[in-house]
């Protein structure tokens, strides 16, 4: 499994429940960033532009629930690659020529 020092800084997505007076809609997915200001083994996951409803500034977590959001459910970020060219795929004037 992962350290403690590993998890320090990962973002992730949590799930942070809502209203309980409405049970049946499912809980919002939020981005997070995993952080330590305690000792071991908890960890708070602050939010990352968290919708208006949501209060809290973000949500505590086990070592256990810490690790298991890394290796589940990372935050992936893609580089952008649109001013690069893409070689897999044909341009509509090559495609024209076969």
């Amino acid at each position: 499994m992962l350290s403690p020092d590993e998890l320090i800084g990962q973002k992730v997505w949590v799930k942070v429940e809502r209203d309980p007076d409405y049970p049946d809609l499912d809980p919002y997915r939020v981005q997070a960033e995993l952080t330590q200001p305690t000792s071991p083994p908890w960890f708070f996951a602050r939010y990352q532009d968290p919708p208006q409803r949501i209060r809290e500034p973000g949500k505590w977590l086990t070592l256990y629930e810490a690790q298991q959001a890394v290796l589940t459910d990372p935050v992936i970020e893609y580089d952008d690659w649109d001013d690069e060219d893409d070689l897999d795929e044909l341009s509509p004037d090559q495609f024209e020529r076969l």
